[in-house]
């Protein structure tokens, strides 16, 4: 890169040197001045101090390209690195807002493109079972962006990259999306739909994936291991926040599943003591009346209020069980 930016003035320099040492031939070609002071000692140490000074100019220009080149790399690190860390921030702040990561997602998915240069982000989250990826994508240009929504779509495991990424954990680089287009279903929509190169990284929380961050471009090899390292941050982020989420989902499930039992033992208790006076009232009727047939239907009666208690001890008994161990 330096020699790229100092040599029209590296050329420079020597063609007016050529230069002059032609007019110099050409005058003394002329007779002027005559050529037995062709060879004089003042006229060697002219050219010698001349060709010096153009190569030290020559050398302090390369050094001086060398110091601007390093310069603007650190510059460009730094950028980079201020880049990651306010797309991190976003993140956070983002996702310290909502538990929804969807949401979040698609809000930062211009950040995303800023910090790896593509035309579509893409997000697919395993499902709890593991028996498949609800996908979301997100637009990073304006002209996507006033385009008719695309409707999310669920993918299989099997026979899908994003599958084999959070199987292996490992990112996948595509860099022509047609020749693997016939081995996976994804990549198979995404090469129909005009991409052409794809990066697949996975969402990897305590040794195991639960999903995989994706970016497309149109241009054939598109992307490369500096753009997986730029993103290995945000995909742990990601991954971070949507175990988080389902770890908050199913903290809710088990305080409404233990409200709901208190509530039925709660419930149930004031169900068998009504049960008991009924049973009581049943017992006063027929040691008061002779009547076979009045004895028949309170024997009924008395029969099915047992047995509805009988559920209901069974319910309290389960429901203490599950409260218990939910408590543990």
């Amino acid at each position: 890169m330096s020699s790229s930016r100092h040599r029209p003035a590296t050329i420079a320099i020597w063609g007016l040197l050529a230069a002059f040492a032609v007019l110099q031939v050409t005058a003394w070609a002329i007779g002027t001045p005559p050529p037995s002071t062709w060879g004089s000692p003042q006229v060697i140490v002219t050219w010698v101090v001349l060709i010096l000074l153009a190569a030290i100019a020559t050398r302090r220009m390369d050094v001086m390209a060398a110091q601007l080149d390093e310069t603007a790399d650190a510059h460009r690190a730094t950028r980079d690195e201020v880049e990651q860390l306010q797309m991190h921030s976003a993140m956070l702040e983002v996702l310290a807002r909502t538990v929804d990561v969807p949401l979040a997602f698609k809000s930062l998915a211009q950040r995303v493109a800023r910090l790896v240069p593509c035309d579509r982000v893409g997000l697919a989250l395993l499902s709890e079972d593991g028996e498949e990826f609800h996908t979301y994508t997100a637009r990073v240009t304006e002209e996507d962006r006033r385009s008719k929504p695309r409707p999310d779509v669920v993918f299989k495991p099997d026979g899908t990259a994003i599958g084999s990424v959070v199987k292996s954990r490992q990112p996948l680089i595509l860099n022509d999306t047609a020749t693997t287009a016939h081995e996976y279903l994804d990549v198979n929509v995404a090469h129909t739909s005009g991409f052409a190169s794809a990066l697949v990284l996975p969402l990897v929380s305590n040794e195991r994936g639960v999903g995989t961050l994706n970016v497309v471009s149109r241009r054939k090899s598109a992307f490369t291991e500096d753009h997986v390292k730029a993103l290995l941050p945000v995909s742990e982020i990601l991954a971070m926040a949507h175990v988080a989420q389902q770890l908050q989902v199913a903290a809710t499930r088990h305080r409404t599943m233990e409200s709901i039992t208190e509530m039925t033992l709660s419930v149930s208790t004031d169900i068998n003591s009504a049960l008991q006076t009924i049973i009581g009232h049943c017992n006063l009727i027929d040691r008061g009346h002779a009547d076979p047939s009045l004895h028949r239907d309170i024997d009924t009666i008395v029969r099915q209020a047992q047995r509805i208690s009988a559920l209901l001890e069974k319910m309290r008994r389960a429901g203490g069980a599950d409260r218990g161990q939910t408590r543990v």
